[in-house]
């Protein structure tokens, strides 16, 4: 484990000084964040009434780190906060962060924790289609922006068995199988094949202990779906799996978001079940949950785009094991709002991106294949006296900490992002 401690930008002298924040334990906050590479405590205090990042700590990780690393490097970086500002942070007897208590010394704890963290690793996804460049290209398309690893695809041979598949799932230990394939059309034909490759694939799987079966995905012919989850069912005594729409149905987009909701949802599963996470959510107090790193910044996005009245924002947070790539956008109705999220490996720009808008925010590193934007963007209703700028950077990668406090008081992340983290144009901290 490798540690690197990032000094704070300081606050400016007007309002009270970060000597006196033991006076403000019942309105402070403390945001926590664990990740694979990181571990990040933010404190945010009022000052001249409005919140402002008063401190932050981060321990970096190797790529190498345990989840309990991961947890342990966490309540690190919360002590090193407790020794930059001199006040008690940390229940060393309750082995948590310590919260502000009525009846108790003001110099004690703080009024609210908030946290976020992923410490699952990418799923291990193996994929079986019935012709390489049809359903396989779309699944493999479709599973470009899920949070996964791709380890292998599959199309049946000739020579085909059970017995050579389960010994491939032996070798590979894959976390989710998923079987694309068949137009979606309802004559028999359309389906027969993609359920007779479903059966291949169900009966390699089920000849493997329970405990190291993998979750089965249905993203093929619609029609067939239901036939695939019940034999499915019966060879594994009831085991996970899920549907997804069929990827080679011609609308692309909406069936790729169906399915990346499926391996989203079962990471952040797994993620719950990590012993590190379970002992991070406990530290948290009722309204408050844990909640995912990705779902955080995808909400500071959204936040961030209504603040600024734009018709559409483009964001990326550059951690790094991952980039997560958001993109909100009003609707017509105006009473929604479109989102998509693509998440891939650091360096790369996939084709599924080419239509997006350009990058306009950004946390942690600016990467080159990412030009910054020259034009400041487009506004909704009436033109603003003075251009908004270009773009926005938060090059110290802590917008998605912060933004965990949106669960309760988004205004606060609002108030912290205007005037401690995001670079307007990357020259000067972002005003009001």
């Amino acid at each position: 484990m490798s540690l690197a401690r990032v000094q704070p930008v300081p606050v400016p002298s007007q309002g009270r000084a970060a000597t006196s924040l033991a006076d403000f334990a019942p309105q402070s906050i403390l945001a926590l964040a664990a990740e694979p590479r990181r571990a990040v405590a933010v404190l945010i205090e009022p000052v001249e009434e409005i919140r402002r990042m008063v401190g932050w700590q981060t321990v970096e990780l190797s790529e190498r780190a345990s989840p309990s690393e991961c947890k342990s490097a966490l309540v690190q970086a919360v002590r090193r906060l407790e020794s930059q500002f001199n006040i008690s942070l940390w229940d060393g007897e309750r082995g948590r962060p310590r919260l502000h208590r009525p009846g108790q010394a003001v110099a004690e704890g703080v009024g609210q924790i908030f946290a976020v963290a992923d410490l699952q690793a990418p799923l291990r996804v193996w994929m079986a289609g019935l012709s390489g460049g049809g359903s396989l290209a779309a699944g493999e398309a479709a599973l470009a922006g899920a949070l996964c690893n791709p380890v292998a695809t599959y199309l049946p041979g000739p020579y085909q068995s059970p017995g050579a598949l389960t010994r491939e799932f032996r070798s590979l230990r894959p976390d989710v199988v998923v079987v694309v394939g068949g137009h979606e059309q309802i004559e028999p034909r359309s389906q027969d094949q993609v359920l007779n490759l479903s059966g291949l694939v169900i009966e390699a799987a089920a000849q493997l202990p329970a405990e190291e079966r993998p979750f089965f995905c249905f993203a093929g012919n619609s029609h067939s779906a239901e036939a695939a989850m019940a034999s499915w069912r019966l060879r594994t005594d009831g085991g996970a799996a899920a549907t997804a729409d069929n990827v080679f149905n011609n609308t692309g987009g909406n069936s790729a978001t169906v399915l990346n909701t499926v391996l989203e949802r079962l990471h952040w599963q797994r993620s719950l079940g990590i012993p590190a996470m379970q002992e991070i959510a406990q530290w948290l107090e009722h309204p408050v949950e844990l909640s995912s790193t990705q779902w955080a910044f995808a909400q500071a996005v959204r936040l961030w785009r209504r603040s600024q009245q734009l018709p559409s924002i483009h964001g990326l947070y550059a951690a790094a094991d991952r980039w997560l790539h958001v993109w909100a956008w009003e609707t017509p109705d105006q009473e929604s709002e479109g989102l998509r999220m693509n998440c891939v490996r650091p360096g790369e720009r996939p084709e599924v991106l080419a239509d997006w808008p350009p990058v306009r925010l950004v946390s942690g590193d600016w990467p080159a294949k990412w030009p910054r934007p020259a034009q400041p963007p487009p506004v909704l209703g009436s033109q603003r006296p003075v251009a908004l700028p270009a773009f926005w950077w938060d090059p110290l990668g802590l917008v998605p900490v912060v933004a965990g406090v949106g669960q309760t008081t988004p205004e606060a992340v609002l108030e912290v992002l205007r005037a401690d983290i995001l670079l307007e144009d990357g020259t000067e901290f972002a005003t009001v």
